[in-house]
């Protein structure tokens, strides 16, 4: 079942990102997680990327059905000489992005036609977003949560646990679906 799956393994591990298969079944979709974007993230509606700008959890739910597997993206940044990890969370979640991305141009090419990630945190390609239209789309890609999946409960499906309120540790996770 994993052969299709290991070159993507493969190069997950060469640009420093664990990588953990999952059905697309099992990724928990919530209503009450895209209720944290629209009360409770300071970042809500002022992106291309976020909620109330992009499909709604039902809309979501929708799509995943179409997919049957995907691969779960951890990065571990350690993050002990950071003196304000607030500070640093967009560059390391940029970063995070963008090997991610790369994965997602791998599975492309290996045939996985629709592979599609869905990106450690909310957008940051552009300091500020042209909320009219985006700049960037290639880039342009959403965060998990912003369509209601648990990222919790998807680790802990996957065997892992996230810890919150780690600061010598952060972790970024994005989604890769495949079909």
């Amino acid at each position: 079942m994993l052969g299709k799956f290991e070159d993507l393994f493969k190069k997950a591990s060469e640009v420093g990102l664990k990588a953990y298969f999952v059905d697309a079944d099992d990724i928990p979709i919530e209503n009450r997680i895209a209720l944290k974007c629209a009360h409770g993230c300071r970042g809500y509606g002022k992106r291309l990327s976020c909620p109330p700008n992009i499909i709604s959890v039902e809309e979501f739910r929708k799509i995943i059905g179409e997919y049957n597997s995907a691969l779960l993206l951890v990065d571990e940044c350690d993050t002990s000489l950071v003196s304000d990890i607030l500070e640093a969370w967009g560059e390391i979640r940029k970063d995070s992005f963008h090997k991610m991305l790369e994965l997602e141009h791998e599975a492309f090419r290996e045939g996985f036609t629709f592979a599609h990630l869905l990106r450690p945190g909310s957008c940051n390609e552009c300091d500020v977003c042209n909320l009219k239209e985006c700049i960037k789309p290639e880039l342009r890609r959403f965060a998990p949560e912003a369509v209601g999946v648990n990222i919790q409960k998807a680790m802990e499906k996957a065997g892992l646990i996230l810890e919150f309120c780690k600061p010598e540790k952060t972790v970024c996770v994005g989604i890769l679906l495949l079909e």
